[in-house]
């Protein structure tokens, strides 16, 4: 076993001085310690290569070679180190300041926030002929379950397949958990277990059917192919290995109404319409719904709908004829619930269980006033700042690994709350307000545009399929800077060749240069740079159906 040590010296420079952004965008100067760390060494730990014998002792070293050889392994790269991130302030107050005179007044109008949450309800349980709910059959008749939509879908399914097939040339290679590049036999596996002639449009079950129409009792990740195996790039370059495992793509919260569009061979899988994307997911977090679940359901989410606005909220009942609460599963923030009132008087949130024939069933538990909100809740200052505070500092999971956000679930937690819907994918929430396009203009006049047009707490920035939320505008070394919130894996230098990990949702300017690492890139100089405001000029795109195939968004 072997172990290196690489440290290298960089040079810091700490914030001299603070400008805080209140909600009523007037910018106020708050001193803070003068801080300058001449040299600051940063040591950054190597992973250890650890190597294991069976019984026998271990095998004498090979001479070193001469030369590159076809045989021989690229050099180790190691090339992660971690930012530094607390060289700026987490405190969410001190960038939506309590004290500020705009601190509860709404950021979007009360007509505007309950067309968007309308919206939402429609996506998820809507009934007209235009709401694309996966609960929906006239829509799901016309829209998707149709000769256009089986082949659009089979052709989807068959690209992933062939995506993820290391024996096609000219195919970018996945690796295992084990290191090893997956097999012809893997694929061909998985491409069996599709059963793929059931998507086509001729197939007797290729029609709506209301047997189909399910509920998720359990948080579940959605994977692009029916698998729990990783495949990951190649783990030498940077960005690349876990966590970023190509096959993973988001996650469904419990209480999620799905549409069954196919079922693997094995029953172990089923590939889902939901009012975010199509993807594959666990049978076990899918119970079935009948027509009376989906009539009390629907009913109750018309008259009353909340929202989860503390982190990993617990759902539970009591064990029927005892006080024993059973544990069933924890909703995340932004998991979206019908709310009821108990006969006490009790607030209630409505979750789905499914029972021994996997039918739903409806459940109620007690959620405290704080962590549980009626929607539309209005999109104050106070609020946003109030579910940030609940998120930052969590891990970045990239596709929601581990039921971690990455950058795009994140802004959707955000928004959720107060009755706005974003799309899953970083590129296409910006179609949730009015789009400038600054891919052409120089850094200096990117950052200028969007203190101009941004409006704080209500302005995403989206680069390089990677998005976060605008704060408003800080003062630092002298100098008027963008402040954003966001959860972001790490900063790059131009060549791509490390990662300066950061891992989580944070606060931090962007800069034209960090002290920290001179040598990464800006998040604002990347080759794409577009705002949206929400609540500005309505963008002329419709807001599409959930697509049947996922771009593959660039990790940061």
């Amino acid at each position: 076993m072997g172990a290196i040590l690489a440290a290298r010296g960089t040079l810091q420079r700490a914030l001299s001085s603070r400008t805080v952004f209140s909600p009523d965008s007037q910018h106020r100067v708050i001193p803070t310690r003068h801080a300058l760390r001449r040299f600051t060494w940063l040591a950054a730990v190597l992973p250890l290569i650890m190597l294991a014998a069976c019984a026998s002792a271990p095998a004498p070293e090979s001479p070193p070679a001469t030369g590159h050889t076809a045989s021989a392994p690229p050099p180790a790269r190691y090339n992660i180190s971690r930012f530094p991130i607390e060289h700026y302030d987490q405190d969410v107050d001190h960038w939506i300041r309590p004290d500020a005179p705009g601190y509860d007044q709404p950021l979007l109008s009360a007509q505007e926030q309950t067309r968007r949450f309308d919206a939402l309800r429609a996506r998820y349980f809507g009934t007209a002929p235009r709401d694309p709910s996966p609960w929906n059959g006239t829509w799901l008749a016309t829209s998707l379950l149709n000769a256009g939509g089986a082949a659009q879908l089979a052709d989807s399914q068959a690209r992933r397949v062939s995506r993820f097939d290391n024996s096609r040339p000219g195919i970018r290679k996945t690796y295992g958990e084990n290191f090893q590049p997956h097999t012809q036999a893997w694929i061909r596996a998985i491409e069996s277990n599709m059963a793929l002639a059931q998507l086509d449009a001729d197939h007797a079950s290729w029609q709506y059917d209301p047997h189909r129409r399910g509920i998720t009792v359990e948080n579940a990740l959605v994977r692009l192919l029916p698998t729990n195996d990783p495949a990951f790039y190649d783990f030498r370059e940077a960005g690349e290995g876990y966590p970023f495992d190509a096959l993973q793509d988001s996650a469904l919260r419990p209480g999620t109404p799905v549409y069954t569009l196919a079922r693997s061979q094995d029953g172990a899988w089923l590939l889902v319409y939901s009012p975010d994307l199509v993807g594959w997911i666990d049978a076990r977090t899918v119970a079935s719904v009948d027509a009376h679940f989906v009539t009390t359901w629907r009913d109750a989410a018309q008259r009353s709908l909340g929202a989860i606005v503390r982190g990993d909220a617990t759902l539970s009942d009591t064990v029927p004829g005892t006080t024993t609460a059973l544990y069933r599963t924890f909703a995340p923030i932004g998991t979206v619930l019908p709310l009821v009132q108990s006969r006490d008087g009790r607030q209630m949130a409505m979750f789905p269980i499914a029972d021994a024939q996997r039918q739903a069933q409806v459940r109620t538990t007690a959620l405290d006033a704080s962590g549980f909100v009626r929607m539309p809740w209005t999109l104050t200052p106070r609020h946003m700042a109030q579910v940030m505070k609940q998120q930052i500092g969590r891990p970045y999971g990239w596709g929601n690994t581990l039921f971690y956000n990455d950058c795009s679930a994140e802004t959707r937690s955000l928004f959720a709350p107060f009755g706005v819907w974003l799309q899953r994918h970083s590129s296409d929430q910006l179609r949730a307000g009015r789009r400038t396009d600054l891919r052409n203009a120089d850094i200096d006049t990117r950052l200028r545009t969007l203190a101009e047009r941004g409006r704080p707490l209500m302005t995403l920035i989206h680069i390089n399929g990677h998005i976060m939320l605008y704060l408003g505008n800080a003062e630092r070394d002298g100098v008027s800077v963008p402040m954003t919130y966001q959860n972001v894996w790490g900063l790059s230098p131009a060549d791509n060749s490390r990662r300066n990990v950061i891992g989580g949702s944070v606060i931090l300017p962007l800069l034209k240069t960090y002290p920290e690492d001179p040598a990464v890139r800006s998040l604002a100089g990347k080759s794409l740079f577009e705002i949206s405001v929400i609540g500005g000029d309505e963008s002329n795109e419709s807001t599409p159906s959930p697509g049947v195939d996922s771009t593959e968004e660039m990790p940061q």
